[in-house]
Order: C-alpha cells, then structure tokens, then sequence
C-alpha cells in the first residue's frame, strides 16, 4: 500500500526516460505515481498529433502500465464539493475576487491572444486537480504551472506543488525503509 501519492500534471509529463526514473525512484519509496484521465486526455491527443500514423496507443497505455502509473479521476461529490466551495469562498469572498484569480490562470501566451479579456471565465480542470490533492493529506503534485490554482499547495508547509526536481528530490529525502510522511 502506497504511504503517499505524487501526481504529474500534463507540463511535468514529457520525456519517457525521466518519468521512467521518476517511477522508479517513487516505487522504491512506497509513492504511488498517478495522473489524472484529463492529463492522460490531453498527453494522448498530443502524442497522436505528434506521432501520426506511427501512434500506438498499445504503446502509450503499456507504458503507463510498465511504470506503474495510475490514471484517476477526481469524483465531484456532495461532500467534496461543499468543502471545496467553501474553501474557495474563503479564499475569494466576492464574485469580483473568483473571477480576478480565474483570469489569473491564463497564463502567458493565452492571455495574449485574447483582444479582450472575456467577463466571466469557466472554472478550469486544474483547480479540481488542485483542491483534489489539497484534499489528500499524503499527496504532492509536479507541475511547471505558475497560475492561482496551485497557489495554496505552493505555499503549503511543506510545499505540494512542487517542479520536477523539487520532487525528485522530495522522493531521495524519503526512507525506503520505513512509511513516508503525508
């Protein structure tokens, strides 16, 4: 059984060799390597536009299996959505604030190719992700993500956003030997 879960966002899943490493590394710390079905959406669609012809999904999935990587999906139920509304109501008490820090998420080239910045902004998949692994106690995600959504776990003591190296070297600090902390 793991003792704690480590999600790859979709801009930390990128070469095969380092999440190959990543795994193992993980495995031999009891760390259970997840991404969510949206993550797993998106990587697919972009290595069939990438591939072609020469995709194999036979292949995509097998390595997924190979590293042990589960695909999850967030459930959205009553109760995680009550807490999750309440807790993003503490953190943005008004309709002015939600939608400030959602306009916050679109970052860098996105936000550029608007000629006007939309009103209203959807609620992204990301900040269920996000409130997913703040949830989870026991759960760390790598993401290269600046945007609001992560901000809570980034500043989380210890820090659960973390980038690429920052988990590789969370997961050397882990005993092997001995249950890993939260």
């Amino acid at each position: 059984m793991p003792d704690a879960r480590l999600w790859i966002d979709t801009n930390a899943a990128r070469s095969v060799i380092d999440i190959e490493k990543l795994c193992i590394l993980a495995g031999s710390k009891r760390v259970e390597v997840v991404i969510h079905a949206q993550v797993y959406l998106e990587r697919r669609r972009q290595m069939r536009v990438s591939k072609g012809a020469r995709f194999s999904e036979v292949r995509f999935d097998g390595l997924l299996r190979q590293f042990g990587i589960q695909i999850i999906d967030i459930h959205l139920d009553h109760p995680s959505a009550a807490r999750w509304a309440d807790s993003l109501c503490q953190r943005y008490p008004t309709d002015r604030d939600w939608e400030q820090a959602k306009k916050r998420t679109l970052g860098g080239e996105l936000i550029a190719d608007f000629k006007v910045i939309p009103g209203k902004m959807p609620m992204t998949t990301d900040w269920l992700i996000a409130l997913a692994v703040e949830d989870d106690p026991a759960s760390r995600i790598i993401t290269h993500d600046e945007g609001e959504e992560w901000q809570r776990l980034r500043e989380a003591e210890p820090r659960r956003a973390l980038r690429w190296g920052e988990a590789v070297t969370w997961l050397q600090s882990l005993s092997a030997d001995e249950p890993s902390p939260g």
